[in-house]
C-alpha cells in the first residue's frame, strides 16, 4: 500500500474529508412549519354598556372582542364588527359611528347614544363568519331641566339641552318627524340644544341656548305645518318663548315682547286683530323681564314688577277692574308689584316678591283660590297662607309651588288634575299627594299637570288617554306618576 493511501484511510477514520474534496457537512432535516393561529369564531362584550343619558354617549366606550374557540382573543384580527339594539323596550334609536373594524382583535365603540329613555336594553355584536354576542342590560335615562304640560301632550328640556315631548300627536306638536301618538317620552328631531320650550293646543316651540326660537306642529295663523322643528324668521334672540292657542310670544335679551301667529282677540298686541306670520313688537315700548302666553290673552311682567295684558278680557283676566279687551297692554289694577305672572285659560296669577298669590279672572271651578266661586276683575289673594315661590294657572286648575318645595293645587280635578288622589274640585289649595320635593310645577291646558323634582325626576298626573303623563300608557291617574326617564 503506497504511502498516500494509507494517509487518506487515516484521515477518513478521524472524520476528515477525503484530500482534494470540497463540501460542508451534512444538513439537519428542515424543521416543520409553525401550526396556524387558533381560528376567530365567536364576539364577545368585554367591556359592556353600562346606563346612560338620552343623547349622551355611553360611557366607557363599549369594547367587543373576537375570540378563538378556547376563550382567547384573536390577536391581530381586524375583523368589522356592527352594533344594533337588541332589546328594544320603548322603539330607541342608536346613533353613533356603529361599526368599527377590530385592532389587534379588539373593537372600541365610543360616542355611540340612544335617544329614548327606559329599562332593559340590549346591545348585539355582529361580524362576518363570528358568532354574535349579547350585551348585558343596561338603562337609558333622561334629566330634565324644565317641563311644559300643554293641552293634549307635555314636552321637556334634559340637562343635555335635548327637547322630549310626548302624548297626542295630531297636529305634528311632538317635532318627531311622524305623526304618531307616544306614552313615552320621544326626542325632538333635529338635534337642536334647547334651554327651554313651551307647548300650546297645536303647536310647540323652543328657544336654542343662542336664542333662536323654532316652532314645530300645525298652525295655520303661522302657515306652520312640520313634524319636526322650523326655524321662525326675523333673526331675534330670544330668552324664552310662550304659546298660545293660536300664537307665539317671546321675549328677546334686551327685553322687549314680540307676538306672531293667530290675533282673533288683539293677543298680539299690536293694536289690532291682524295675524302676523312674523314676530312683530308688543306696542307701547315697555320692557319686560317675563312674558306668558294664555289662550286668548297674554300677560307681561316689566322690570318694574307691574303686570299688563292684552287680548281677551271678557273674564276680567286683564285684572284692570273690568272686562274691556285691549289689543295693547293694559296695566293691572290695585298697585300690586309682583315677581313672576301667569296666564291661564280665562283667568291669570301672580306672585309677589314677599310669596303671596293673587289670581283674577275666571273661577267657574275655583281656580282663583278664594274660598269661593266668584269671578274677579281684579287681583284677590289665594287663601291658606301659604308662600308661593311660584303658580302656574292652567286651564281649570292652578298650582302653585311653596319656596319648601311643596306642590298646591286648586279649581277643577274632573280628571285628578289636582293631584290628591280624588276627583273633588277644590276653592282653595290642597296639597299634592306623595311627598314629592318639587323645584317646578306646571298646570297644563287641559286636565293635567305635571312638576319637576329637585332631582330632576319629572311627574305628571290627571288626563292621559293620549299619552300625555309619560308613563307608558293612557290610564289617567289622580297622583303624581313617574315619567319614563
Amino acid at each position: 500500500m503506497t504511502h498516500r493511501r494509507m494517509l487518506l484511510i487515516a484521515l477518513i477514520g478521524l472524520g476528515a474529508a477525503p484530500l482534494g474534496c470540497t463540501g460542508s457537512s451534512p444538513t439537519s432535516p428542515p424543521s416543520a412549519p409553525p401550526p396556524p393561529p387558533p381560528a376567530a369564531v365567536k364576539l364577545v362584550f368585554t367591556v359592556q354598556p353600562s346606563n346612560a343619558e338620552g343623547m349622551q354617549a355611553i360611557a366607557p366606550a363599549m369594547q367587543v372582542t373576537i375570540e378563538n374557540a378556547a376563550g382567547a382573543r384573536v390577536s391581530g384580527a381586524t375583523n368589522a364588527v356592527t352594533l344594533a339594539i337588541g332589546t328594544n323596550p320603548v322603539g330607541g334609536v342608536l346613533s353613533g359611528v356603529v361599526t368599527q373594524n377590530a385592532v389587534d382583535g379588539v373593537a372600541t365603540f365610543g360616542g355611540v347614544t340612544i335617544d329614548r329613555p327606559g329599562s332593559g336594553y340590549t346591545l348585539t355584536a355582529t361580524g362576518e363568519s363570528l358568532s354574535s354576542a349579547t350585551s348585558a342590560a343596561f338603562a337609558i335615562h333622561v334629566t330634565f331641566v324644565a317641563l311644559a304640560p300643554g293641552y293634549f301632550h307635555t314636552c321637556g328640556v334634559t340637562t343635555v339641552g335635548a327637547a322630549y315631548c310626548w302624548g297626542s300627536n295630531g297636529y305634528k306638536q311632538l317635532g318627531t318627524g311622524a305623526t304618531a301618538n307616544t306614552t313615552t317620552p320621544a326626542v325632538v328631531s333635529g338635534g337642536l340644544m334647547l334651554s327651554g320650550v313651551s307647548a300650546g293646543p297645536f303647536h310647540t316651540c323652543g328657544v336654542t341656548v343662542a336664542g333662536s326660537a323654532y316652532c314645530w306642529g300645525n298652525n295655520l295663523y303661522l302657515y306652520l305645518s312640520s313634524t319636526t322643528p322650523v326655524a321662525e324668521p326675523g333673526g331675534l334672540t330670544f330668552v324664552n318663548v310662550s304659546n298660545g292657542y293660536f300664537d307665539t310670544c317671546g321675549l328677546t335679551t334686551a327685553g322687549a315682547a314680540y307676538c306672531w301667529g293667530g290675533n282673533p282677540s288683539g293677543e298680539l298686541g299690536t293694536g289690532d286683530s291682524t295675524s302676523r306670520t312674523t314676530p312683530a313688537a308688543v306696542s307701547g315700548g315697555l320692557t319686560f323681564v317675563a312674558v306668558d302666553a294664555g289662550t286668548l290673552h297674554t300677560c307681561g311682567l316689566t322690570t318694574a314688577g307691574m303686570a299688563y295684558c292684552w287680548g281677551d278680557n271678557t273674564y276680567g283676566q286683564f285684572g284692570t277692574g273690568d272686562t274691556t279687551s285691549s289689543a295693547t297692554p293694559v296695566a293691572l289694577s290695585g298697585g300690586v308689584t309682583f315677581a313672576s305672572v301667569s296666564a291661564g285659560w280665562h283667568h291669570t296669577c301672580g306672585v309677589t316678591a314677599a310669596g303671596a298669590a293673587y289670581c283674577w279672572g275666571a273661577n267657574t271651578y275655583g281656580q282663583l283660590g278664594t274660598g269661593d266661586t266668584t269671578r274677579s276683575t281684579s287681583p284677590v289673594a289665594v287663601t291658606g297662607g301659604l308662600t308661593f315661590a311660584a303658580v302656574s294657572a292652567g286651564g281649570g286648575q292652578t298650582c302653585g309651588l311653596t319656596t319648601a318645595g311643596v306642590a298646591y293645587c286648586w279649581g277643577y280635578n274632573h280628571d285628578g288634575e289636582l293631584g290628591t288622589g280624588d276627583t273633588t274640585s277644590s276653592t282653595s289649595p290642597v296639597a299634592v299627594t306623595g311627598g314629592l320635593t318639587f323645584a317646578a310645577v306646571s298646570a297644563g291646558g287641559t286636565a293635567h299637570t305635571c312638576g319637576l323634582t329637585t332631582a330632576g325626576a319629572a311627574y305628571c298626573w290627571g288626563a292621559n288617554f293620549d299619552g300625555r303623563l309619560g308613563n307608558g300608557t293612557t290610564s289617567a291617574s289622580l297622583v303624581p306618576v313617574h315619567v319614563v326617564q
